[in-house]
């Protein structure tokens, strides 16, 4: 696997340089410079990460194709803690890797997009029971959504006609979230590569009398892990699922109401294993209120119910219903300083998340950014079980 994402870097690399040889139109190159302290907040208040990243992006049009490249140049001392089990040998502390590398052809009413991309679907804030394509980076959380969401190779087609857009989407190698799960002497198994584990998906699009709405299907796996026992000892899997989903928004005056809500098919379509996920719905309702000009809040509701219970057969950490609420209070005075805070709160067990982040813009191009992701709860809370990575964060970005 390792052999093959390096085959892939180097083959997306030789497709960058290749296309940057040809006699097409200027360049358009843009990028940023950014140095990075994030200390954690758990003893030993250890740095999590320390370094510095250069980001160049290339985007390249010639007729109907569209190139876009981008690329990180890492020094961060994190990766030198990393250590490859099948070798023993420490990675080094620099690291190149590509964020997103794709090619769009642009045709009447089709646009068609091939490579390493980010696709996120869902209209509420935050928390999106349809988003299963892109996966979380949940050890990563800071100001920058690329830092903590992972781009996928895909392929992706949008057919426009009139107000409405179907899109289709093809994953054929799964990439799970980043939970920061550490179980020892545990074996993690990902989905084998074969044409019966690709993902696909479709969502279809439109509005009327303002309204914006979307009705979608995913065929894939589930993107968080199931520990489960065998013979062999622990094993961390990623089961097969089937999302059913539909969103929404529509504003009236100063407000925006939200919602989005999913059906999860698993593979436990009865409810009588007690490793596997069963069938569930999760939904969420909520609201966008702009509160003046430079203040707006989004308050949520979040609800998840899980069918075919059977009382015995259910794992200790699953509950029937779960009931959660998030809101985020954001203020910004333009050219001057943004200030927002994004919270979580599960009702059950009392377990919370929070995302306060604060960016003043010093001059053109040059931002701080400063904040701290908070986890906290019971131990065995979803939240409360991540409160090693907990952190804060310290970053001066320059853009050009």
């Amino acid at each position: 696997m390792r052999d093959k994402k390096k085959q892939l870097l180097w083959l997306g690399i030789g497709w960058v340089l290749i296309w940057l040889s040809q006699p097409l139109p200027a360049d358009d190159v843009q990028g940023y410079l950014k140095f990075f302290a994030h200390p954690g907040l758990t003893s030993p208040y250890k740095l999590n990460r320390f370094g510095t990243r250069l980001q160049l992006s290339l985007k390249k049009t010639h007729q109907l194709v569209d190139l876009f490249a981008s690329f990180n140049f890492d020094l961060d001392e994190r990766y030198s803690n990393y250590q490859d089990q099948a070798t023993s040998n420490r990675a080094t502390s620099f690291q190149i890797y590509p964020v997103e590398i794709y090619l769009s052809f642009h045709l009447a009413s089709v646009d068609l997009r091939l490579g390493k991309q980010f696709i996120f679907w869902g209209r509420t804030d935050w928390i999106n029971p349809t988003d299963n394509i892109t996966p979380w980076d949940y050890t990563n959380i800071t100001a920058e959504i690329e830092d903590y969401r992972l781009a996928v190779n895909a392929i992706k087609l949008n057919w426009y006609f009139g107000q409405s857009n179907l899109e289709m989407v093809f994953v054929p190698y799964f990439q799970p979230n980043r939970t920061g799960l550490d179980i020892p002497e545990a074996q993690t198994e990902l989905p084998e590569q074969k044409p019966a584990n690709w993902q696909e998906g479709l969502r279809f699009s439109s509005a009327i009398s303002g309204m914006n709405f979307s009705f979608s299907y995913w065929r894939g796996f589930d993107l968080f892990p199931s520990v489960i026992p065998e013979r062999e000892g622990l094993i961390i899997k990623y089961q097969p699922q089937q999302v059913l989903g539909v969103d929404f928004d529509y504003a009236w005056g100063r407000f925006v109401f939200k919602g989005e809500g999913a059906y999860y098919l698993t593979k436990d379509r009865q409810g009588i294993d007690p490793f596997s996920r069963n069938p569930f719905v999760y939904f969420v309702l909520g609201s966008d209120c702009t509160l003046s000009n430079p203040l707006s809040l989004n308050l949520q509701y979040v609800e998840k119910r899980v069918l075919k219970w059977h009382d015995g057969l259910m794992s200790p950490q699953e509950r029937k219903i779960t009931r959660s609420a998030s809101a985020r209070l954001a203020y910004k005075k333009e050219g001057y300083y943004s200030l927002q805070l994004i919270s979580v709160y599960n009702f059950a067990d009392g377990d919370y998340f929070l995302l306060p982040i604060f960016n003043y813009e010093v001059a053109d191009g040059l931002n701080l950014y400063a904040g701290a992701t908070f986890f906290a709860g019971p131990a065995n809370s979803p939240f409360g079980r991540n409160k090693d990575l907990s952190r804060a964060f310290i970053e001066i970005k320059y853009s050009f």
